[in-house]
């Protein structure tokens, strides 16, 4: 057992996407925990079709691909809070408009450019966590540390406007600045998923994990904990099996967080037989204590 689990980071290649799969696995559930209380997966999602659209446009330019995701980000969140404004217009209308844009110039220009690029569409779409090097690593860690301080630094702000964002906005916290905040952290987890696991696969590690972690617990910090464990395992799971298997590490990684997912719904069914006449929740948030950390 021991063997089948080590066996493939004799390799250093295996060893470099080792990293960069955990750093994915702490940085995306981490994110994905407010995302999933805000019920913004949508909103994930879109956001990471329209990094593509940035990154695209930054090659183009000479820019780096950081640099294209994160204006990604900042674009979105402009365009979703002016044209949401619009009385005839849903904010969920106004998302989809936009992931569609941004995705559609990304695929344009990365698919018509790729030769000058020295890119492929595939490699943001699938994640190329095989040929990843220590420069990747060293970024990608940077970029997950500035965001978990980001996190912990906005940890007391995020809680308040999360559970309630009225009192939130009474006693001091600006909460739409916290919301475009939170976008960028959103974009900053998506750089640092998207030439890893891909883009189809980030928004697998950045909700999957925060979901199954909500069904483990109603702690605010255990939850995160939580999540980032489920994710660190399921990026060490999924990479070995994909190895064992001779499947792309992305999708078998994402595969990893479904199965991580149902298991945990089958193991607490008994948790939740046991609450099932605990005081309802409508809006689906922590409850008294439950929304301390």
């Amino acid at each position: 057992m021991f063997d089948w689990l080590l066996d493939p980071y004799s390799s250093g290649f295996m060893v470099r996407a080792l990293g960069a799969a955990v750093i994915v696995g702490v940085f995306a559930p981490a994110v994905g925990v407010w995302i999933v209380l805000r019920r913004l997966s949508y909103l994930g999602d879109a956001m990471s079709h329209s990094a593509l659209g940035g990154v695209g446009i930054a090659l183009l330019l000479g820019l780096g691909v950081t640099v294209g995701a994160l204006a990604a980000g900042v674009v979105v969140a402009l365009l979703i809070g002016a044209l949401s404004a619009h009385p005839r217009l849903r904010e969920d209308s106004v998302i989809g408009v936009v992931e569609t844009a941004l995705f559609g110039i990304g695929v344009l220009v990365i698919s018509r450019n790729s030769s000058s690029l020295g890119v492929s569409l595939d490699s943001f779409l699938f994640g190329q966590i095989l040929t990843v090097d220590e420069t990747d690593i060293v970024g990608n860690l940077a970029l997950m540390i500035i965001g978990l301080t980001a996190l912990g630094l906005l940890f007391s702000d995020l809680r308040a406007a999360t559970f309630d964002p009225v009192h939130a906005a009474l006693v001091g916290v600006r909460v739409g600045p916290l919301r475009v905040a939170l976008l960028m952290l959103l974009a900053i987890a998506i750089v640092v998923s998207l030439q890893t696991v891909g883009r189809l696969m980030s928004i697998a590690m950045l909700v999957t994990p925060a979901a199954a972690a909500r069904l483990i617990t109603d702690r605010l910090r255990t939850m995160t904990q939580a999540a980032v464990g489920i994710g660190v395992a399921c990026a060490f799971v999924g990479l070995t099996a994909s190895y064992h298997l001779s499947t792309p590490p992305g999708a078998t990684v994402a595969l990893a967080t479904v199965a991580a997912l149902i298991l945990t719904f089958m193991a607490t069914i008994p948790r939740r037989t046991r609450h099932r006449h605990a005081a309802p929740d409508p809006d689906g948030g922590f409850l008294g204590a439950s929304a301390t950390a």
